[in-house]
């Protein structure tokens, strides 16, 4: 297995010269651990391309101020893997803040790694931002659903921190990305999470994982963006399940003082592993 620099793609709004007092943040998404190290998902031991994605964001990233991971942490839902997934994260040196996916279990998430400096909250400011994560996770389906109080909770920051630029994470996209398979088992209440999002100017952007790819659009002037996996990518527009070529990644933003944001994601360049591309799901 052979890794080397990363690619970049996706850029939005610019270069890297960013004002000392913006916010630099690094998104994970999708690492899929198991119980043992040795654990791998359609043959990708995901321990192994998590530890190499925190290894190259560590070496390129080096001003990051947090981290954020989004989901499907732990394919397993077990307390093992998410004692693995706390001692790789601790690597990163920085707060680290997670939410659970439809592969997550939230209560033995909480339980295994909340604290100091990886930890599960509802929302958290800094630097003139406000920084939402909401639990989609649908117990018993791969379907996203924010219930009564995660909605009450949204609705409650929002309107509590009104004068804070504001991203918030989820596991589950919110819009089609077309691709049949994945607009599924998207945000099923969509429409409930708009009716409160769309009354808040202060939201700047919404950021998922899930899709196990890069995508970037706006509504209504809000940033929405999905994330690749730590792991392997699902293909792009496809109609049903599909592994894409494309290798382990992460997110990275720049949360602006004046609200603006810069993204771009990042690729391994090359990530040479046995992965089966046969498979119709997992």
């Amino acid at each position: 297995m052979t890794t080397s620099e990363g690619s970049t793609n996706n850029a939005s709004e610019g270069n890297r010269n960013h004002p000392s007092d913006s916010l630099e943040v690094l998104q994970l998404s999708d690492p899929h651990l198991f119980a043992t190290p040795e654990g791998r998902l359609l043959g990708m031991r995901t321990l192994l391309s998590l530890q190499h994605v925190i290894a190259h964001a560590r070496k390129h990233l080096p001003s990051i101020d947090l981290a954020l991971v989004t989901g499907d942490l732990v394919h397993d839902a077990s307390p093992a893997g998410y004692a693995l997934l706390k001692k790789e994260l601790t690597h990163l040196g920085v707060p680290t803040y997670c939410l659970p996916g439809n592969h997550d279990d939230p209560e033995i998430l909480d339980k295994a790694i909340s604290g100091n400096p990886i930890d599960t909250p509802f929302s958290i400011q800094k630097k003139g931002w406000s920084i939402i994560l909401l639990d989609s996770n649908r117990p018993g389906s791969t379907l996203g659903e924010l219930d009564d109080i995660q909605l009450a909770k949204l609705q409650e920051t929002l309107s509590s921190y009104p004068n804070h630029h504001t991203l918030i994470c989820l596991h589950h996209h919110a819009v089609a990305i077309k691709s049949q398979w994945l607009d599924r088992i998207m945000l099923n209440n969509a429409n409930d999470f708009f009716a409160i999002t769309d009354r808040h100017p202060q939201i700047k952007g919404i950021t998922c994982g899930h899709v196990h790819q890069s995508f970037e659009e706006r509504r209504n002037g809000v940033l929405l963006m999905g994330t690749p996996s730590t792991c392997f990518q699902f293909a792009p527009k496809s109609v049903d399940f599909e592994i894409d070529n494309r290798a382990p990644g992460y997110r990275h933003l720049t949360l602006l003082p004046d609200g603006e944001i810069r993204t771009d994601t990042v690729h391994l360049s090359r990530y040479n592993c046995s992965i089966d591309r046969t498979s119709s799901g997992y």
